[in-house]
Formats: structure tokens, sequence, C-alpha cells
């Protein structure tokens, strides 16, 4: 087991590990999800990892009043003002599902919790931290069950070059890349001139994830650029600090991507994505469960991501429309909901968005195709004129953002019927009778 994260920690400080022990045995995909974690994460901890969820015990009581008063000290006003319901009550509503359901209190105000319908489904919903320290790593690890291939997808998903060439390998749209950065050196890929191409231009780390230290190089004309937060820049500049910078990270730079002319004023300047959920179902095929589609908060912004303050809105997996949007701040629900971008206006409810069936088809073959050793893919899709093209994926993708967007559990949805029906199989793989 790896050294602690805040995911582990969060674990240890809900007491997870004893609270799932008392759910009721109501035959249902949650619970089964819970009671696999629970047993995984105990019997794959060694002697310290015991001795340390032990020892976190203690101090969850303090750990849960602290966040009960600095979440509710965030929300507790607006949400009295929505619901009529006093902050006394929420503080109560708070402790209670933390000891019954190991949920802390950032996330009764994340998931609404606050909301008498959703809160009496409150087992349903699937933590954080059972899917990203447990539940998706014995999935890929046994590969659901089946057989597992000579070949596997795994270290291509976090290396970007790797995925380029994985997807180019399987026919799947993706973005071109003209340079490679890396210790000093420049490497092309999918450019043969000189210098930078005199275009607007967009660099990311060649591993890494959630956006941390992209940025943007609009091409201003006379081999002048201008980075998103108004630096400007020749070309010359531009590689030597991208080639300073590379000792520490490896670069990619791509051409920027325009959205799709249909939603181009839903980004707000920035590439809007889609994050569309996919995962292995009974008859080993592919199938998509769910799906978001993200904004960036402003223009300055240079990506969408919902848990760096980007806006987000549901998508009906059938037609493509988009539900109402809400801000991702961490545990900070005062946004609320709106029809409309709360910073440029546009209309966000009701929208459909282009190319859906194109998009899907695109995830469908992707997971059978390059990526079928995997069980459960986030998948990052941007709508160009052109028409879906991938942007990345996530082999650990996080659940709060659907579980918010969605305004309702998982785990006896279509995903977690999904979810449990491989955790099963890959149990039984596993010799452990369950």
């Amino acid at each position: 087991m790896s050294a602690w994260s805040i995911d582990r920690i969060t674990q240890a400080l809900s007491g997870a590990m004893w609270t799932f022990s008392s759910l009721p045995d109501d035959n249902s995909a949650a619970a089964f999800v819970h009671r696999c974690f629970r047993r995984e994460s105990w019997r794959e901890a060694g002697f310290r990892e015991r001795t340390l969820m032990y020892a976190a015990l203690p101090f969850a009581p303090f750990v849960t009043l602290v966040l009960v008063i600095v979440f509710t000290a965030l929300n507790g006003r607006t949400i009295k003002k929505q619901t009529r319901k006093g902050i006394i009550r929420q503080v109560r509503e708070q402790v209670e599902i933390a000891l019954q359901y190991a949920i802390l209190p950032p996330w009764y105000y994340i998931f609404e919790l606050h909301d008498d319908d959703k809160r009496q489904r409150t087992s349903e919903y699937i933590n954080r931290f059972e899917v990203k320290t447990c539940l998706y790593r014995i999935l890929r690890d046994y590969n659901g069950g089946l057989p597992i291939p000579a070949e596997r997808s795994t270290s291509c998903i976090k290396d970007k070059l790797c995925f380029l060439s994985r997807c180019r390998k399987f026919s799947i749209t993706t973005a071109p890349v003209f340079l490679i950065v890396s210790q000093g050196e420049i490497k092309a890929i999918d450019w043969s001139g000189a210098g930078l191409p005199k275009t607007d231009l967009f660099v990311k780390p060649l591993q890494g994830e959630n956006g941390r230290n992209a940025m943007r190089w609009d091409y201003l004309g006379s081999g002048q650029y201008r980075r998103n937060d108004g630096k400007h820049a020749t070309a010359e500049e531009v590689l030597e600090s991208l080639c300073r910078a590379s000792w520490r990270r490896s670069f990619l730079v791509q051409p920027r991507l325009i959205n799709h002319r249909e939603v181009a004023d839903l980004a707000n300047g920035t590439l809007a994505t889609v994050r569309v959920m996919s995962c292995r179902n009974e008859r080993g095929e592919f199938e998509a469960t769910n799906a978001v589609f993200r904004m960036a908060q402003n223009e300055t912004v240079v990506v969408d991501n919902f848990h760096r303050g980007g806006v987000a809105a549901n998508i009906d997996l059938h037609t493509g429309e988009l539900g109402s949007g809400t801000c991702g701040a961490w545990g900070f629900t005062g946004g609320g909901w709106y029809e409309r971008h709360y910073k440029t206006g546009v209309q966000i409810l009701h929208r459909k968005l282009p190319c859906w069936a194109e998009l899907l088809d695109l995830v469908r073959h992707a997971h059978e195709s390059a990526f079928s050793d995997q069980v459960v893919i986030g998948w990052d899709i941007a709508l160009l004129d052109s028409g879906p093209c991938m942007i990345g994926i996530n082999k650990a993708p996080d659940l709060d953002m659907i579980q918010r967007i969605g305004r309702g559990p998982l785990g006896n949805e279509r995903f977690g019927k999904l979810l449990a029906f491989n955790l099963k199989r890959t149990v039984e793989a596993m010799h452990q009778p369950f």
C-alpha cells in the first residue's frame, strides 16, 4: 500500500471500516460495493496501515466537529434561506450521516443531503475513497475477473505521448502534438517547420492530470505570443522558458482547439469538454453510463476542471440535452444551480450538444478497441466543428462530480450495478468466496 493520500486519510477518519460493517445487507448493488470495499481494503492493509486506521479513530470525532463548523459556516446560511432548515438541524444531520454512513460534512453539502428526499438515499452514495483507494485498483489488477491480456493499456493512460500513439493505432480521433519538450530538448512530432507554429498553442505536462501546469499561448502575429496570464513573449522566449521548465517536467505543445460553433458560447473562451463514464457490462461490451458537460469559470482559466472551480451540467445520455449548471468549489455549494452561466448569462438548461451520437460511438469504439482491459474509464472529449476529439482518459474517475451533477447517488443506478457486477466477478477470480 502506498503512502497515505488525502483519500486514505478521509477513509480512516470517516470510520468506514467499522461503519460499513453495520450497514444492512439489502442485496442492493450499493450495499455490495460498500461491503466489498470494506473487506478488500482491510484484507490488503498491512500491520502498519491497520495500526494507523485504529490510531485515527480517537481523532475522528474532533475532525468531524471541525468539519461541521467549517462547512456549516460556508454553507449553512445559504441553505437555510433556500430550504428553511435551521443551522442546528443541519449540524445534527451532518453528524448523523457521518456516524451512520461514513459521509463527512463536506459531502453533506456537495451531495445536497440537506434535502430530505436525497438524505433517505444516503447509503447509496459511493464515497470517493472507496473507488480511489481500493475498488478501481483491484478491477484493473484482475481485469474485472476476465483473462488478463499480455499487453496492458494502463501505462498509456497517464503518459500522453503513449496515449496519443495508442489512439492513432486504433483510429481514435485525438489532437495533434507539435512538439515535446523534455530535459531541455525539443522533439518535433507533428511539426516540420522551424521554431513554433504561428498559431494559438496549448501547452500541458506530458504526465499529469487535472489541468495542473497547463498554459495557453495566443499567437498575436509577427512572431509574438501572449500567455493566458497576460505575459508577452517571442517564439524563441516561449521555447526557452519551456526548455528550462522541462528539467522538472516534460511538456506537450499542441494547437489550441476551438469548440464546435454550437457550444462556443458556453465555453467562455476555454476548451469545454464532456466527461463520459463507461463501464464493461454483463455481455462483455462497454456502455456509457453517465456524462457531464464542463465549462470554464472565466476566460482567464485554461482548463475546465470541475474541482478547480469550473461549471458543469448533467447530460441526458439519450438526447445529449444539458441540465442546470453548478460550480465545483470543493465543499462550497453557495452558488446553487442556474439555468444560465452565472458569469456570461449564456443559456445552459435544455441546450442540446452537437455530434452526440458520434461522441457515444467514439467512446464505445475507444473502450472496446484500445482500452478493453480497463473495466471503468472516465473519458474527456471535446466537441469541435470537425466532430468529437479525444482529449484524455482517467483510469480512476472521480464520482463526486457525477453524483453532485446528477443530483443523486450512483450506488443503485446503472453505474453502481455494473460496478457491483464486475466486483463480484473480480472477487471470484481472486478465489475469495464472498
